[in-house]
């Protein structure tokens, strides 16, 4: 019968307390946001697709869930989107409208974004901010049909090979 190895044999305390130092000291050199990998009091600039009902009952629940900056919305109607502007501060300068408002919402240096526009608009969208490089939040229904279900599903694999 073997004798069963346990995990710290072969270590004594000098090897323990140097090792362990070692690894201390490697995290008082390194900045806080380093070892956090962000500040403490940083927020995720988040643009809205969508300012109809949908869009301001998903933004209420990020603003009260926190860490979050609402930095710019998107809608076809401008009436809809200077109304969320207005509830969410959002800068007029932020503010899109029409059929491509999204693109414009994407420049505009978002971290994120939340698409809550019409269904068959989503898979359009989402690949659109999967390209520019931002997170997703996407409302369901993803899509109206397979080949956008399809898009959505194509869109996902490239946002993780790409994290």
């Amino acid at each position: 019968m073997e004798k069963e190895k346990r995990p710290f044999e072969g270590i004594n305390r000098r090897d323990f307390v140097q090792r362990t130092g070692a690894a201390a000291v490697a995290f008082s050199v390194l900045s806080p946001a380093t070892v956090r990998a962000a500040e403490a009091n940083s927020k995720i600039n988040l643009g809205v697709i969508g300012c109809g009902g949908r869009g301001k009952w998903i933004t209420d629940l990020f603003q009260k869930h926190g860490g979050y900056n609402i930095a710019a919305a998107a809608d076809y109607f401008q009436d809809r989107v200077d109304a969320f502007g207005e509830k969410f501060e959002v800068p007029e300068s932020k503010r899109f409208t029409g059929l491509s408002c999204y693109k414009r919402l994407l420049d505009s240096g978002v971290d994120a974004i939340a698409i809550e526009s019409p269904p068959y608009f989503h898979p359009e969208q989402a690949a659109a901010g999967v390209d520019a490089g931002v997170h997703v939040y996407l409302a369901k229904p993803i899509a109206v049909d397979v080949p956008g279900c399809q898009s959505i599903e194509e869109s996902g694999a490239k946002a993780t090979k790409n994290n």
